[in-house]
């Protein structure tokens, strides 16, 4: 294979899982900030 298409690849793939796990961790900050905790009070009425 091309070492230049590779590296393309290589970065891209670099890319797609450190935007993912950047993706997660916003997400799980902010499914916590919203969470009601079990008492039905969240304050989304």
């Amino acid at each position: 294979m091309n070492p230049f298409i590779q590296n393309i690849l290589a970065i891209a793939a670099l890319i797609i899982a450190v935007g993912f796990i950047i993706t997660k961790f916003f997400l799980k900050k902010k499914q916590s900030k919203k969470s009601c905790s079990g008492d039905g009070d969240c304050g989304c009425h």
